[in-house]
């Protein structure tokens, strides 16, 4: 997810991730996982202020010092 520099801070993030969480508990699903940058600290704190926590690497994505692995259980 991108939002412009200029629109961040107006919780235009906060509404589209709120959206995205809420198909996707009302299709059954238990967690939303996600894969960020080392390099993108504005994104990792936004990600963990809406609850969600560094995790393992999932699916087929190794470890990798370039990837930060987050998830949260709806």
């Amino acid at each position: 997810m991108y939002v412009q520099p200029g629109a961040r801070g107006s919780g235009v993030a906060q509404g589209m991730l709120a959206l995205l969480e809420a198909a996707a508990a009302a299709d059954g699903c238990p967690e939303i996982l996600l894969e960020t940058g080392p390099f993108q600290p504005q994104a990792i704190a936004f990600y963990e202020k809406q609850g969600y926590r560094r995790r393992a690497a999932f699916g087929d994505y190794p470890e990798h010092p370039m990837s930060v692995f987050m998830g949260k259980r709806l």
